[in-house]
């Protein structure tokens, strides 16, 4: 199962790594270009557009995912009309959305978002993304439901990813002014879309033919409806649990406090790229061992995965912490900046550290059968943490943003994994991961506190000490994983 998993991942972590790479070196660029107030301007408009989204696509994406592998192989017409009637709602809301956006965008600007000044147009041109999300969430599920990953990482990253570097770093040669950006955004996402529907019509299935029927013979099925219903239930508990603290960042502070945020977390967020993707090759892994019920089998897998993602990605965040100065200075901080927000950054490290040693707990609460309860979490952790943002942040400002999200964090993995050790009787701890964080605490311990000024050959010797180091202590370990992967 182990070696299954890793094989099925390699291309979203490839898909990933490249990714992270471009848009963190052009947001860089970027936010030197425009300054932090606009970017934050841009970030706050995403968030909104993000929230927009999740509302409008009412779990569609979730649906497909669910029932079109099925019907493809089994009634193709009826798949052919589901996918009709969900691309139909998506122009049509579509369409509704933007209008409504048009005549509303002066009203946001000056209710929802007093502290910015000349934001409507903004807020309006980047809503757009609202609509293109939807329709990027469905054609990305026709295409895991075909099990066609490489396609998405193709078309969805490999090509417009670094479209959208190259056309950044030559437009800005001639300009500050974001909406470019924006423009560059909206063209790539596109040209993605393009790509993607038509090589899926070609190649997969015809989802664009004329001959539909409307009759009640194809009506839909209650149990899709029930279906989409629950899945839209949970994607917005999982957008106020997410998302919520936020929008209340940038309706409650300045842009350029959004703007600090965003590159904080864009910073920090490199530490989680491993454990998304695995979570998506993990999860249908996780199903079908707890549906044969074997717990001991499904015990070692969720022991073997927690262990490869934090022996990876340990030494990464270390190695973050010790560059920390480095990557404030890419975003172009100044010195006293960095004095100021760099106990932050490794505040927010740390606590992407601590998350991941709960391994994919989430995951297991969804698959396993008590999602419930983590939906439960996810409601009390969205209602603390708006509740606890509107009572501090507009005194503590970022502060109390940071203090929130580590918290935030810990309460979230520590329920997860009570209820998963109560309700299944699985852990994610094992010897090595005990040896692994007890060897790691003194050398975060050093990252945090050293002071230094780096040479070029430090960027390349350091991070081979600090992976030669790990590697050497956990070799046998690291050789029998390898072994099984082969």
């Amino acid at each position: 199962m182990l070696k299954l998993i890793i094989r099925q991942a390699n291309w979203g972590i490839l898909g990933s790594v490249f990714r992270y790479v471009i848009v963190f070196f052009v947001s860089a660029y970027i936010v030197g270009e425009v300054g932090k107030s606009e970017y934050g301007k841009y970030a706050t408009a995403h968030i909104f557009a993000t929230i927009m989204d999740t509302l409008l696509v009412l779990g569609i994406p979730s649906v497909i995912l669910r029932f079109i592998p099925f019907l493809l192989n089994k009634d193709p017409k009826k798949a052919s009309i589901i996918i009709y009637r969900t691309l139909r709602y998506a122009v049509v809301i579509s369409v509704i959305f933007m209008i409504v956006m048009f005549f509303t965008k002066d009203l946001l600007d000056i209710y929802l978002y007093p502290k910015y000044d000349n934001f409507s147009y903004l807020l309006f041109v980047i809503s757009v993304h609202a609509p293109i999300s939807i329709f990027m969430g469905v054609i990305t599920s026709l295409y895991r439901s075909v099990l066609k990953i490489k396609e998405i990482m193709l078309y969805g990253t490999f090509i417009s990813v670094p479209l959208r570097g190259v056309m950044t770093f030559l437009v800005f040669q001639f300009t500050d002014n974001i909406f470019y950006l924006v423009a560059i955004d909206i063209f790539t996402q596109l040209l993605t879309l393009f790509l993607m529907y038509y090589f899926f019509n070609k190649k997969e299935f015809n989802i664009f033919n004329n001959n539909k029927s409307f009759n009640n013979e194809y009506l839909i099925d209650n149990s899709i409806f029930s279906y989409g219903k629950k899945m839209y239930a949970n994607s917005i508990i999982s957008l106020f649990s997410t998302q919520g603290l936020a929008f209340l960042i940038g309706v409650l502070l300045l842009p350029e406090q959004m703007g600090i945020y965003r590159i904080l977390i864009q910073i920090a967020a490199l530490s989680m790229f491993l454990n998304r993707n695995l979570r998506n090759i993990f999860a249908p892994a996780i199903s079908k061992l707890y549906e044969e019920k074997k717990i001991s089998e499904l015990n070692v897998l969720y022991k073997q995965t927690t262990f490869i993602v934090n022996i990876l990605t340990i030494p990464f965040c270390i190695l973050m912490i010790l560059f920390a100065d480095v990557f404030l200075r890419l975003y172009n901080f100044s010195t006293e900046e960095i004095l100021l927000y760099k106990p932050f950054l490794i505040i927010l490290i740390i606590a992407r550290m601590i998350y991941l040693l709960a391994g994919n707990s989430g995951v297991f609460m969804t698959m396993a059968g008590i999602e419930k309860k983590e939906l439960l979490i996810q409601t009390i952790r969205g209602t603390l943490s708006i509740l606890l943002a509107l009572i501090f942040i507009e005194e503590y400002k970022l502060g109390a943003v940071v203090i929130l999200i580590i918290f935030s964090m810990i309460f979230v993995a520590t329920a997860q994994l009570i209820y998963i050790k109560k309700e299944i009787n699985i852990s994610p701890f094992s010897s090595d991961l005990f040896l692994l964080i007890f060897l790691s605490i003194p050398i975060i311990f050093f990252a945090v506190n050293y002071q230094s000024t780096f040479s070029i050959y430090h960027y390349i010797l350091i991070p081979i000490i600090v992976y030669l180091f790990y590697f050497v202590v956990f070799y046998k370990r690291l050789k029998k994983i390898f072994l099984m992967i082969r």
